[in-house]
């Protein structure tokens, strides 16, 4: 019996560790892009919010990119509203892009707003 509680600790214990994955085991860090278009949906969850953009990939033809953004709690910590962002606002967002290049997503690094100008920059992960 003590083995298998032993045991059940182990599986737990790596699955938590699974579910934390480096960002870099998803994003190329070291390598940035730029997307403008149009938020098509917004998901505000943990661990990380996500920003739908419908843009153009590098060859012209549109793509929905999913922008992995910071956590919720600690955005309107700094004081980011989640109601700050709406569907139809055009973004500027610049970011690490997925190591997988078919995945259409970024690892959000700078968001700007055309409309008026409102910025975001950094990251809270």
């Amino acid at each position: 019996m003590k083995h298998l509680l032993a045991l059940a600790a182990a599986v737990a214990g790596a699955a938590s560790l699974l579910a934390h994955h480096p960002i870099s085991a998803t994003y190329e860090t070291d390598r940035q892009i730029t997307i403008d278009g149009v938020i098509v949906e917004l998901a505000y969850r943990n661990p990380h919010a996500f920003i739908h953009v419908s843009a153009p990939d590098r060859n012209g033809e549109p793509r929905r990119w999913a922008v992995e953004w910071g956590r919720p709690g600690a955005e309107r910590r700094l004081g980011v509203p989640t109601d700050v962002l709406s569907l139809g606002d055009r973004l500027v967002v610049t970011g690490s892009p997925a190591r997988d290049p078919g995945a259409f997503r970024l690892l959000g690094r700078s968001i700007v707003r055309s409309s008026d100008g409102w910025r975001w920059a950094g990251q809270a992960f």
